[in-house]
């Protein structure tokens, strides 16, 4: 897209609306007005249909220019392969309109209301795309669905006496991805009995203890990870290979391999835990190599509940089971995402049953930036996307980024970054997504940007980069999109 395009792309989720309230105008005036009112429907619906065009057009032009600010990741390109689409179809909905009024026959008017139609289903794939973008995966979905529920058993302070009576009625079942505490208590307090921000642990609110059945625990604990890595082909809706997870019956039956999936109290002879072990970049393997392993964590999870029996609790037990249970996304994590709300923070869950958060730093109140860093630092391991775009950022900021463990994307466009402050992203060893769009960078930061391995899309124009500077980045990571334009380069 030209440059001086650019800055208007954020005009895109205002502009939207008009394609949607013309043609939704359109079959208004199709269908009510009355045929002796033919002469002021055709003015009308003519009028409609050029605004259709336009406005169209306009959407899109203004949809790719902001797509160069790289606020979305892989997942914008089905939302602009829609709108293409529905841009297509608009156009074909014109010249069908007005060959129609040319010819005024029947079979025009069929082929003008088919392509009518068209548009329109083009237009909610669109619009549900883009929603999802922008309110998470399954947004439109959620109110009619039945809440989902996590056990989570923390474990509880017991004295001696009665710590053996106790392990045996509960088990652990958190995994590490719902923001397993891994610092030490000595950062948290700093000989002085004061708070350090930077270096604390998740807040440590306070917790009742949990007692649950253990079988109905790693059950849930299991379903959860099933349904995060699993369920999408091998649930409902699809069964590669013969496999389904998510029915009691299916889980002992033989897909296409005739082996089955998980034999109760039989870890060796179940070929779920044997595809999970498997190498990554192995054909058998599962999940497939082009999705995310499972972690080490969550396949000791599911390897527990498999050597347990493979317990699998009726709807009678699951709902007497729920008042010991938290909702999915714990009690804590949803206190920490209202706390930093207060300060004007967006805060949320990537999508309806996905753990991990998405911070917006771009939105924070005046005069509270300080406090919502301070607040970070609790969503250490569950914190996978960040934006700090046009922030002016303390110098300690970079430095508290390696907290961050699970950190995937990073957008600093327009803010204050510096070349030196792109060190400390090297420790970062999820960063797949960094925008460095209109700030100072330059050749010298791409250095530090070098030994950040696991980078894959990084936005790099109106900065201060040479074609030599990006030419060796491109060299030392090959695998790596750089996302700029010569002319962009000051």
């Amino acid at each position: 897209m030209p440059d001086f395009l650019i800055p208007f792309g954020p005009f895109h989720m205002v502009i939207l609306h008009l394609p949607i309230g013309a043609l939704t105008a359109i079959w208004f005036l199709e269908f009510l007005l009355e045929k002796n009112d033919e002469k002021h429907k055709n003015q009308a619906t003519g009028l409609l249909h050029l605004l259709l065009l336009i406005s169209c057009g306009l959407t899109v032009v203004l949809g790719l220019s902001y797509e160069e600010f790289g606020q979305y990741g892989d997942e914008i390109e089905q939302h602009r392969f829609w709108g293409l689409i529905f841009a297509g179809c608009i156009v074909a909905t014109y010249l069908c309109y007005w060959i129609h009024r040319k010819l005024g026959k029947r079979s025009s008017k069929s082929v003008y209301m088919l392509a009518l139609l068209a548009a329109t289903i083009t237009m909610v794939m669109t619009a549900h795309q883009g929603g999802e973008l922008v309110h998470g995966k399954g947004f439109l979905s959620k109110p009619f669905q039945e809440e989902k529920r996590q056990a989570v058993a923390p474990a509880p302070f017991v004295d001696e006496s009665s710590k053996e009576s106790t392990d045996q009625a509960r088990i652990v079942t958190q995994p590490t991805s719902t923001s397993a505490l891994d610092a030490p208590m000595d950062d948290v307090m700093n000989g002085t009995d004061q708070f350090d921000p930077i270096t604390a642990p998740i807040a440590m609110l306070e917790q009742k203890p949990q007692v649950l059945d253990p079988r109905i625990a790693l059950f849930e604990t299991s379903q959860t990870i099933f349904e995060r890595n699993c369920y999408k082909c091998h649930g409902a809706t699809k069964q590669k290979g013969g496999y389904r997870l998510d029915e009691q019956h299916s889980i002992n039956l033989g897909g296409k391999s005739k082996l089955p999936a998980i034999v109760p109290g039989n870890v060796e002879q179940s070929e779920l835990m044997y595809r999970m072990l498997l190498p990554h970049d192995d054909d058998d393997a599962m999940p497939p190599a082009e999705k995310d392993p499972v972690s080490s964590e969550d396949i000791d999870l599911v390897r527990q509940w498999i050597e347990a029996g493979a317990y699998w609790p009726d709807e009678a037990e699951l709902s007497a089971a729920a008042s010991d249970t938290v909702k999915l996304g714990d009690a804590d994590t949803d206190q920490l995402i209202e706390q930093i709300s207060r300060t004007g923070v967006k805060a949320e869950y990537n999508a309806w049953g996905d753990e991990s958060i998405r911070i917006d730093l771009g939105v924070v109140g005046p005069g509270q930036l300080n406090e919502a860093i301070q607040q970070l630092s609790g969503f250490r391991n569950k914190l996978t996307w960040l934006d700090c775009s046009l922030l002016e950022l303390p110098t300690n900021f970079f430095t508290q980024l390696q907290l961050f463990k699970n950190l995937e994307r990073l957008h600093l466009d327009g803010s204050n970054v510096t070349d030196a402050q792109l060190t400390p992203l090297s420790k970062l060893p999820k960063l797949s997504y960094l925008n460095l769009y209109n700030t100072k960078v330059s050749d010298t930061g791409l250095k530090a940007l070098q030994r950040c391995t696991s980078l894959q899309k990084v936005f790099l124009n109106h900065t201060l980069v040479t074609p030599a500077g990006i030419n060796e980045l491109k060299n030392t990571l090959p695998g790596m999109e750089v996302i700029h334009s010569s002319s962009s380069m000051n």
